[in-house]
């Protein structure tokens, strides 16, 4: 994804942030240990010495059989440091890795790449700016699987919400192997988006990169770029738009359905589908009207290679109402 020099530099910032942070906590750890196990530091001091053994051997002993032997031996006792430190933190009361190193993202190291090429941490930071006045971390604090809840759905309506809960949960667990797409589809308040933010959050949370727009937000961030012919700025959209892991549209068929959004919308799903990148739809539309409304080859894009969720139900929101409004005091 291209980015501008500025947001390089503040992604590098971020990484250098959580690298200081990071070596801090470790250092305060390490303080704490040896103030509550004055073995360990003798433990450390010995690992030191034959460290600084190892370093004067390499000069000392010219012969490469020698040195080989006598190399093999340190490192022997290095391990066996190792092993004897972990069980004494671990008979105090500390995890065996308490003194390991700390990393934000255990992947890259907190370096942001893997064997040259960008960590998904990297990926989601680029994806940041797009984030900038959107509410997609308001969502996510108010639609998650801590706050699922069957009690809105009855008979066939409960049947296929939880059919479509474990599908998520299937979804996200198999994210990198499975790149299918993934439609929602159903009445209005059914819990569509609801269960696309459940995915975006569980994701997020195990560092993938996750790009969420309502079909508005889509559009018009296209349009306003294409529009004005801001070719630099509409080529970083669309690289961001088609590289991210995962991309969400949210609320399908809200925007307004012109040649141009049919086009775009084509454009989204074929890119990705290339790269392999997939996509989570979730729409008020049924699978006939999107059809009618997008194209048979939007259509086709979308669901053939789609794992389709239809919900239906009352509307939950006007249901959230009503009991708000009957438990409101008198």
């Amino acid at each position: 994804m291209s980015l501008t020099n500025q947001e390089y530099e503040k992604i590098k910032r971020i990484y250098d942030d959580r690298r200081l942070a990071n070596d801090r906590a470790l250092a305060s750890r390490r303080k704490e240990v040896f103030e509550r196990i004055p073995a360990y530091a003798e433990l450390e001091e010995k690992t030191a010495d034959i460290s600084m053994e190892c370093s004067r051997a390499l000069i000392r002993i010219p012969s490469e059989t020698d040195r080989k032997g006598y190399m093999d031996k340190l490192h022997s006792d290095i391990l066996d440091l190792r092993m004897e430190k972990k069980k004494l933190l671990e008979a105090n009361g500390f995890s065996r890795d308490y003194l390991d190193p700390i990393y934000t993202c255990t992947k890259c190291r907190d370096t942001g790449f893997i064997d040259g090429e960008k960590c998904s941490c990297f990926k989601q930071l680029e994806l940041e700016p797009l984030y900038d006045g959107s509410q997609i971390k308001e969502l996510l604090k108010r639609n998650n699987f801590s706050l699922l809840s069957y009690d809105y759905y009855k008979d066939e309506d409960l049947k296929r919400f939880e059919q479509a809960v474990k599908t998520c949960k299937c979804y996200i667990d198999d994210f990198g192997k499975d790149c299918r797409n993934l439609l929602f589809y159903g009445t209005v308040g059914t819990g569509k988006s609801f269960l696309s933010c459940c995915i975006a959050k569980e994701l997020l949370d195990r560092g993938r990169s996750i790009i969420y727009f309502s079909a508005q937000q889509l559009f018009q961030s296209i349009s306003s770029h294409y529009y004005d012919k801001e070719k630099d700025e509409l080529n970083s959209l669309y690289e961001r738009i088609y590289g991210s892991e995962l991309l969400i549209i949210d609320d399908l068929g809200t925007e307004m359905v012109n040649e141009f959004t049919r086009t775009q919308l084509f454009t989204v799903l074929n890119e990705r589908a290339q790269r392999s990148n997939p996509v989570v739809v979730s729409t008020n539309l049924d699978l006939d009207t999107i059809r009618r409304t997008y194209s048979d080859r939007i259509f086709s894009r979308l669901a053939d290679n789609s794992i389709i969720c239809h919900l239906t139900g009352r509307d939950i929101r006007i249901q959230k109402k009503i009991e708000r409004e009957y438990n409101k005091p008198n």
